[in-house]
């Protein structure tokens, strides 16, 4: 079955090569036809998961169920369609190229998201795209993890369709979104693996949003490896009063990222009030940052807690995305402990305590 894919796959991209779906203006042109809308609007857009922002490109009426809308891309991207009224959703791999799209309401997957301030709506489950490879390769790869449950079994078994697809098609943008997409619910990827991967790739892939937001990811990821320093912040404190992590120079240093909501946070704590008895006189410190954006979430955990180490609470300036500090770190998920030097080097980052014991042993003695 998976032979047949690639095989289909490949024939498109072979036929797009050759110019059978493509305009000579370098434009698109998608043709559409949907039952169970009659009149209505359609509306396009591109979406930045780095920024979690979307972007419109363009919309059309619908007239007893048909739309034509054109424009133009820099590279082939993936392009929500929402139909209005109804908010009926679809997906299409779109390319500068002639593609028609039928899709049918009935068998839709209906949401309600008001009681969170957001909107109902359905996704289209019956839909057919035709003249785009970039959107025959997607549904190859949204295929290849249907049915299954578990996260592991999940990341597998995208890596073993991604892997072989991007050898064969290093300059196939729907490549880039494929590596793209698994790294959004996959960030503990390991980096040299990344790395190999994204090396493969060619024009055009390598000039579309989804490469350029995967280099971005492996700057920023080596950025915090052990051996750099830390980059300096300056959060609240408690009362409100500002620190800055640049003034514990002189001392050892775990930056404890944690949350009232966090289990494992909360339960390692015991461990850290030995450590920190243990080693705090012998130029030992603690700064921990919450995750919580509610400020009496934090106060009422450390109220329960009682910890002696400095407290800071981490930001949340962009609506919708992950905590400023934190997400440097580049980590995915918390308890996160980084051991910095006496000049604020970084030492150790992870997840696991066991390791920064055995560094603060190591440098301060058992």
């Amino acid at each position: 079955m998976r032979k047949l894919k690639y095989l289909a796959a490949a024939m498109l991209l072979a036929m797009a090569s050759s110019g059978s779906f493509a305009q000579k203006d370098g434009s698109y042109t998608l043709t559409g036809t949907v039952k169970g809308i009659a009149d209505g609007t359609v509306e396009l857009a591109t979406y930045d998961s780095r920024t979690r922002t979307t972007k419109k490109i363009g919309s059309a009426s619908v007239k007893n169920g048909k739309f034509v809308v054109s424009g133009k891309l820099n590279t082939p991207e993936l392009v929500s369609l929402s139909f209005i009224p109804g908010n009926w959703g679809a997906q299409v791999f779109l390319e500068n190229r002639a593609i028609a799209i039928t899709a049918d309401t009935t068998g839709s997957q209906h949401y309600d998201y008001t009681q969170y301030g957001g909107v109902k709506g359905a996704v289209l489950k019956k839909v057919q795209v035709n003249g785009s490879a970039s959107h025959t390769a997607y549904q190859g790869y949204e295929a290849s993890i249907t049915g299954l449950k578990g996260r592991e079994a999940l990341f597998s078994a995208q890596l073993n369709y991604i892997r072989p697809y991007i050898a064969k098609h290093p300059g196939s943008v729907a490549g880039a979104y494929m590596l793209s997409n698994h790294y959004m619910f996959n960030s503990s990827l390991p980096l040299n693996e990344m790395e190999q991967m994204l090396a493969q790739f060619k024009a055009p892939a390598t000039q579309s949003l989804y490469y350029s937001n995967l280099q971005k990811e492996v700057a920023e990821r080596k950025a915090v490896l052990p051996g750099n320093y830390a980059e300096d912040f300056t959060l609240m404190k408690p009362d409100s009063t500002k620190f800055t992590l640049s003034s514990t120079r002189g001392k050892y240093v775990m930056i404890d990222f944690w949350a009232s909501w966090c289990k494992p946070c909360r339960e390692a704590i015991p461990h850290w009030k030995e450590v920190y008895a243990k080693y705090k006189n012998r130029g030992f410190e603690i700064v921990a940052v919450t995750n919580d954006s509610r400020w009496s979430d934090w106060k009422k955990a450390m109220d329960a807690e009682q910890m002696p180490w400095i407290q800071l609470a981490d930001e949340f300036p962009v609506k919708n995305m992950p905590a400023r500090v934190i997400s440097k770190y580049k980590h995915g998920t918390i308890p996160l402990y980084v051991l910095l030097d006496k000049e604020g080097k970084i030492l150790v980052k992870s997840g696991d305590k066991s390791e920064i014991d055995r560094k603060l042993a190591e440098l301060l003695g058992s």
